[in-house]
């Protein structure tokens, strides 16, 4: 049981200060993405509170203190925080988070699996989906899933692929539809420049062998040429190993 502190301290905003942070990723990736004029100002500049800025940081003692001391700002934050942590990959300060009992599946605000989809967590995809009973489609606050952190995150598309594939394994649908065009996953990876992404997905909905059901076969552009994967190497944040924030209207 925790010492009681030799000071207090109060969760007002004097003494527990937002932070703006600049960002080079989209916070809300699906929102930037269909506006089709993604305002960096807008989608990158995010306000962080201490604990969120700690997960993003990875800084466990940090995230132990608060939780000690800020108890209750830091219980409220914490589902939010998981997302950052795993969204920079700190798969040990997700398991700190856990401890304090974030929930990695909530649903309609960004959680842990939209973060460990971002990055390329599976490991952390199938704890949440098999321990956790997260849903594999559960909704951010623009209504993306984590396919969609997959196709627009920081990973390779060789590597995209292989989390989308954990994903659609354990229970994601490939023929959800987007925005009012109703793009597709294909769609939405081939908007994106994503070639080989766009033909992996459209060959999973014309194949019913891969999810042992039948698929429609409306999801894709493209031909069936073979395509060579567009290896971008992630893309790191300057000052946000600082984490994302929570998105936008979410």
């Amino acid at each position: 049981m925790p010492r009681s502190p030799p000071f207090s301290f109060s969760d007002s905003s004097s003494t527990y200060r937002l932070r703006k942070i600049h960002c080079q990723e989209p916070m809300d990736p699906l929102r930037a993405f269909l506006s089709r004029h993604d305002d960096p100002e807008y989608s990158r500049s995010i306000m962080l509170s201490p604990l969120l800025l700690a997960a993003g940081k990875g800084e466990n003692e940090v995230i132990r203190f608060l939780h000690q001391y800020y108890e209750t700002t830091a219980r409220r934050e914490s589902d939010h925080a998981l997302f950052l942590t795993n969204r920079q990959g700190h798969t040990t300060t997700a398991a700190v988070l856990l401890e304090y009992n974030a929930n990695p599946a909530k649903e309609f605000s960004q959680n842990g699996m939209h973060g460990a989809a971002w990055k390329g967590l599976n490991e952390q995809i199938k704890e949440y989906v098999n321990k956790h009973k997260a849903q594999a489609d559960v909704r951010d606050g623009s209504s993306a899933t984590p396919v969609i952190y997959a196709i627009l995150g920081v990973q390779d598309e060789r590597d995209a692929w292989e989390t989308i594939k954990c994903l659609f394994e354990l229970g994601a649908s490939p023929l959800l539809r987007f925005g009012s065009d109703e793009l597709s996953y294909a769609e939405i990876a081939q908007q994106e420049g994503k070639r080989y992404l766009a033909q992996k997905l459209g060959e999973l909905c014309r194949s019913p062998t891969i999810l042992n059901s039948s698929r429609e076969s409306t999801c894709t552009p493209g031909g069936d040429n073979d395509v060579q994967p567009a290896n971008k190497r992630p893309r790191e944040d300057p000052e946000v190993d600082e984490g994302a924030k929570r998105a936008r209207g979410a």
